[in-house]
C-alpha cells in the first residue's frame, strides 16, 4: 500500500504490584529477564504500583519483583510475542526478602490491555504446519476475517495477498523487523523470509493503536529470531518430486494422462544462532535456497486441416465477403489466395503450428485438440544476518541485513508460436534499532532502515524459432524490440499466438526514519512518536498493450472472427511504448500520540490520535502530464496550483482512536470485554499502469479500434498507430487518420482512503491455557480508489448505420483530438463490512497450540479497485 506504518518489532510487559490486601506497593523493584540471553531490564513501580517494560525483544521472559518487608516473587517463564502488551500482576507475600515465591504457568492468555484485533503465528506453527513452497503468507488465512478468492495463489512468491475484514488486497503491509518489504507500486510482497528463521508472525487486522497507520487491511509483522547464550540452529532439506507425489484423481481416470507430470523441488538451507559475548552480544544467520523444475502436458486449440484450407462449413454463421458487397461465400469456402500473410505463414508452417493430434471438445470440437508439453524453472536464494548488542544497562542495539534473489521462467510451452514469461526479483533490507532507557519511566526507541525491492517481468521466446524477426516471418512489418511475435487473436475458439509482452522493471527504494518514546506517568502509559519514509519508485512499464503489441479480430466485418482473421479484416490493434521509464518521489510523514489509561485495576482506556501527510507524488524529472477530464485541459508540472505532482495534497489526515478493555470482577478475572473505534486514513496505491508519466508525449501507448465499416489491416503492422511526437492536443492533419491515444488522469482533488473500524469482543478464559472469544467486527470505507474509464464515445442518434465514427463521438474530441479512452483514477468508491468472528485457542504444555476460527461476514462495495477480485 501507499501507507506509512509504525514498525513495532518489540513487545511490552505491564502490571500492578500489590500487597495481600490489594493495596499498591510503590517503588517495588521489578526486573524482566530474557531467559534465552540472560539480559535483564529493571524498573520500579510508580505511586499507583504500576510498572511497564516497553520495547522488549520478543522471547521467553520471567518477571521478578522485590520490596522491603515482602518475599521476592518470580513469575514465569512465559513467551512474549510481537506487539503484545502482556499483563503480569504480582501480589507479594509478607516475609523476608531472602525468601522466594515462584509462580509458574502464567502465560498471559487474555488480551486485557488493547482493543486491537488479530493474532500471532508462532515459530512452531510456521515450521510444523504444511506450507506448500514454505510461504508464510498462506497462514494469514488462519486469521478471523481473512479470505482469498484464489487460495492456491497464496503460495506464489509475489501473489500472496489476503483480503482482510472486507478490505482490498493492496491494503495489507508486510514488515520484517519493522522494515517495509513491499513493492509499494503494485503492493506485492518483495521478500518472504525463511520460515525457520522467523520467531513469530503477528497479524494485526484492525483497531490498531495510533502508532499504526494501516488502512484497515492486515499489518503483518515478521520478527526474525535472535541469538541466545546457547548455540542453536538447524539444517533442512525438503524434497518433493513426481516419484513421491500422488497422481491427481482426474488424471488417473484417463489412461492417456495416468503418467505423473514431471516435478522436482528442493528447498534446503539452515539457521545458526548463538553468543558473540555471553550475556551481551548475540548473532543469528540463516540461508534458504529453492530449486524447482516442472514439466508436464499442456494443451492448445489449433486450427484443423479444413480450416487451414479455407473450409469453414463447420461454422453455423453466415460468412460474408466484404470485398463483394457482403455477399456470402459459397459453401463458406474462402480461397487460400485471399488469406492474410499471417494466416498464410502460420498455416504453411506445421513445425511452428502443427495440426491437431487428439480429439477436441466443445461445439466445434477444437478446444484442446493439440497435446503438447510445458516446462518451468525457478531458483531462489536468500539469507539474513542479525546482531543484538547490549551496549549498557540503558542501551540495546539491533542490526539486521537481508538479501535475496528470485528467478522464475517458463522454459517451454505447448506450441513454438506461444511465448512464455519470466520474473526476476533481487531484494535487500537493512535496519538498525536503538532502545534507550532515559529514566525508569521514560524509554525511547529509534530506528533507521532501508529497503529495496526489484521485480522484473519479461517475455520469452522459449523455442528460439520466432527470433528477433518473428513479426517479419509472419508478414508483419515494422521491426520489434526483442525476439518473439506480437499477439494475434485467431478467433473460432482457437488459441491466440504470440504475446503482447507486457514487460516491466520495478526498483522500489524506501528510506525509513522512526522514533517512539514511551512515558509511564501515574496511571497513564503515554506514547509519542514520529515516522518519516522516503519513497523512490523507479519503473519501466511497456503498457497494457505490451512492447510487442496485439491484433484483434472480432467478426465485425465477415460475421465470424476466424474468417476476419483469414481475410485480415482487423477490428483493433494496439502497442505499448519503449519510453515508459519514470521515477516517482515523495515523503510520507506521521505524528502520533497514544494514552493507555488504567482507569481502574479492571478497566483500561485506549486513546490515540494520529496525523499523516503523504506528499503529492511528483516525477523526478517532471516527465508527467495530467488531464482534466471535464474540460480537456492539460496540466503540466509547475502550472497553476498543482505544482509538480499535478494534483492537490490532502493535509487533514487526522485519525482518532478509542477503545476500552474491561475485566469484570464478578468473573474472577476470567472474562474481558473489549470495544473500540478507529478512524484510519491513507493514500491507496494505484498500481503501475495508471500513473501520470504514462501520458503522451512522454509515453505513447496506442489502442485503435477501426470503424465497423472500415477494417484495419495487419499488413501495415503498427505504422498507422505509431505516434512519435504526437501530443494529446495536436491538431489532426486534414485527411490523415490519427489513432486514438490511451490517456491517464488523476482526480485533481484525489483524497486518501478512509476506513472506520469498530469491534466489540467478549473473551473468556476456560482454564489457564484455553480461551474463547466472540466479537462483532465492522468496517466502513469511503474515498477508496476507483479506476474508471472516461472519454467514452457517446451514442449516436438515429439508425446505427448513420452514426458518426467512434472517435468523433468522444466528448473531448474538439479539445484533445488524439485522445481515446482515459483511465481515470478517482477516490469515489465505498465499502461496508459486517461480521461475527469467533476464535477458540488452547496452548498445551508440550508446546502444541490449537486455534479454531470462524467468520460469518458480508462485504458490499461499488468498486473492486485496481487489483480487485470478486467473491471475497
Amino acid at each position: 500500500p501507499m501507507a506509512l506504518h509504525a514498525q513495532t518489532i518489540t513487545a511490552s510487559i505491564t502490571g500492578t504490584v500489590t500487597d495481600p490486601s490489594g493495596a499498591s506497593i510503590p517503588t517495588a523493584k521489578v526486573t524482566a529477564t530474557n531467559s534465552g540471553t540472560n539480559v535483564s531490564f529493571t524498573t520500579s513501580a510508580n505511586n499507583e504500583g504500576i510498572y511497564t517494560f516497553p520495547f522488549l525483544p520478543v522471547g521467553p521472559y520471567s518477571v521478578t519483583v522485590e520490596s522491603q518487608g515482602f518475599k521476592k516473587s518470580v513469575v514465569g517463564p512465559f513467551k512474549l510475542e510481537v506487539n503484545q502488551i502482556a499483563r503480569v500482576d504480582v501480589k507479594l507475600e509478607i516475609g523476608e526478602a531472602t525468601q522466594t515465591v515462584e509462580v509458574k504457568d502464567v502465560a498471559p492468555v487474555l488480551q486485557t490491555e488493547s482493543t486491537s484485533t488479530g493474532d500471532s503465528i508462532s515459530s512452531a506453527k510456521l515450521t510444523s504446519l504444511p506450507l506448500n513452497g514454505r510461504n508464510f503468507v498462506s497462514l494469514t488465512l488462519l486469521m478471523p476475517g481473512a479470505v482469498s478468492p484464489n487460495p492456491s495463489g497464496m503460495n506464489s512468491r509475489f501473489g500472496a495477498r489476503p483480503y482482510v475484514n472486507g478490505n482490498r488486497e493492496q491494503t495489507n503491509n508486510f514488515l520484517l523487523d519493522g522494515v517495509d518489504v513491499n513493492d509499494s507500486i503494485d503492493n506485492r510482497v518483495g521478500y518472504s523470509p525463511n520460515v525457520d528463521a522467523l520467531e513469530e508472525v503477528k497479524v494485526l487486522t484492525g483497531n490498531a493503536a495510533a502508532e499504526f497507520g494501516n488502512a484497515g487491511g492486515a499489518t503483518v509483522m515478521l520478527s526474525l529470531k535472535s541469538g541466545t547464550n546457547q548455540f542453536h540452529g538447524n539444517v533442512f532439506e525438503f524434497l518433493r518430486n513426481n516419484k513421491l507425489d500422488a497422481n491427481g484423481f482426474f488424471r488417473n481416470r484417463n489412461v492417456s494422462t495416468a503418467q505423473r507430470t514431471g516435478f522436482k523441488r528442493n528447498i534446503f538451507g539452515g539457521t545458526l544462532g548463538g553468543p558473540i559475548v555471553r550475556n551481551k552480544a548475540f548473532f543469528f544467520v540463516d540461508y534458504e535456497g529453492t530449486l524447482q523444475r516442472a514439466d508436464g502436458p499442456s494443451s492448445a486449440s489449433v486450427a484443423p486441416a479444413a480450416w487451414r484450407n479455407g473450409d469453414l462449413s463447420q461454422f453455423p454463421n453466415n460468412i460474408v465477403d466484404p470485398a463483394n458487397n457482403n455477399t456470402p461465400f459459397p459453401g463458406k469456402q474462402i480461397p487460400r489466395s485471399r488469406f492474410s500473410p499471417v494466416a498464410t505463414a502460420l498455416y504453411g508452417n506445421p513445425s511452428l503450428y502443427p495440426l491437431p493430434n487428439q480429439a477436441g471438445v466443445g461445439p466445434l470440437g477444437v478446444s484442446g485438440n493439440y497435446a503438447g508439453s510445458s516446462a518451468s524453472k525457478q531458483d531462489n536464494h536468500q539469507a539474513d544476518a542479525k546482531v543484538d548488542y547490549r551496549l549498557s544497562d540503558k542501551d540495546n542495539l539491533m542490526g539486521r541485513w537481508s538479501i535475496g534473489r528470485f528467478d522464475s521462467i517458463g522454459s517451454a510451452a505447448a506450441l513454438p508460436v506461444f511465448m512464455t514469461s519470466g520474473q526476476a526479483g533481487p531484494t535487500q533490507s537493512a535496519v538498525i534499532n536503538w532502545n534507550r532507557t532515559i529514566s525508569p519511566t521514560i524509554v525511547n526507541e529509534a530506528r533507521v532502515a532501508y529497503s529495496r525491492v526489484v521485480i522484473n517481468d519479461i517475455a520469452v521466446d522459449w523455442s528460439g524459432q520466432l527470433g528477433a524477426d518473428g513479426n517479419a516471418k509472419f508478414g508483419i512489418p515494422g521491426g520489434q524490440p526483442f525476439a518473439g511475435l506480437s499477439a494475434v487473436g485467431l478467433g473460432g475458439g482457437l488459441s491466440g499466438i504470440g504475446s503482447a509482452a507486457t514487460i516491466s522493471n520495478t526498483a522500489d527504494n524506501k528510506f525509513i526514519y522512526y522514533n517512539n518514546m514511551t512515558i509511564q506517568k501515574g496511571k497513564h502509559l503515554l506514547k509519542v512518536g514520529a515516522q518519516f519514509m522516503r519513497y523512490q519508485q523507479n519503473r519501466y512499464y511497456a503498457g497494457n498493450n505490451g512492447a510487442l503489441g496485439l491484433f484483434r479480430y472480432t467478426g465485425t466485418y465477415t460475421g465470424l472472427d476466424h474468417s476476419d482473421f483469414l481475410l485480415d479484416q482487423l477490428n483493433s490493434k494496439g502497442r505499448g511504448a519503449a519510453t515508459g521509464t519514470w521515477g516517482h518521489r515523495f515523503w510520507r510523514s506521521a505524528l502520533f500520540f497514544q494514552d493507555d489509561f488504567k482507569a481502574t485495576r479492571t478497566l483500561t482506556i485506549n486513546l490515540g490520535l494520529r496525523w499523516e501527510y503523504m506528499q503529492p507524488i511528483y516525477e523526478v524529472a517532471d516527465r508527467q502530464v495530467n488531464v482534466n477530464t471535464f474540460t480537456g485541459s492539460l496540466i503540466t508540472p509547475g502550472s497553476g496550483e498543482f505544482g509538480r505532482a499535478l494534483y492537490k495534497g490532502y493535509p487533514l489526515q487526522f485519525m482518532p482512536r478509542f477503545g476500552f478493555a474491561w475485566t469484570p470482577g464478578m468473573f474472577n478475572n476470567k472474562m474481558v470485554v473489549r470495544g473500540g473505534y478507529a478512524y484510519q486514513s491513507f493514500m491507496e496505491g494505484t498500481g503501475a499502469n495508471l500513473r501520470l508519466p504514462l501520458n503522451p508525449p512522454l509515453f505513447v501507448e496506442t489502442d485503435f479500434t477501426y470503424d465497423p465499416r472500415t477494417p484495419g489491416s495487419i499488413r501495415t503492422g503498427f505504422s498507422d498507430v505509431t505516434t512519435a511526437n504526437v501530443t494529446l492536443n495536436m491538431p489532426r492533419p486534414a485527411g490523415v487518420a490519427v489513432p486514438q491515444l490511451q490517456g491517464r488522469a488523476w482526480d485533481l482533488d484525489l483524497r486518501p482512503q478512509t476506513t472506520q473500524q469498530v469491534n466489540f469482543t467478549l473473551e473468556y478464559l476456560l482454564d489457564n491455557a484455553t480461551s474463547i472469544s466472540a466479537g462483532y467486527v465492522s468496517q466502513k470505507g469511503t474515498h477508496l480508489v476507483a479506476p474508471v474509464e472516461a472519454n467514452q464515445p457517446l451514442p449516436g442518434t438515429g439508425p446505427f448505420s448513420t452514426w458518426a465514427p467512434i472517435n468523433s463521438r468522444r466528448p473531448l474530441i474538439n479539445v484533445l483530438p488524439n485522445l481515446g479512452n482515459i483511465a481515470r483514477t478517482e477516490s469515489s468508491a465505498t465499502m461496508d463490512y459486517h461480521s461475527l468472528q469467533v476464535t477458540g485457542r488452547r496452548r498445551f504444555a508440550s508446546g502444541l497450540d490449537f486455534i479454531a476460527a470462524y467468520t460469518l461476514g458480508k462485504t458490499l462495495t461499488d468498486n473492486l479497485g485496481y487489483y480487485g477480485s470478486g467473491f471475497t
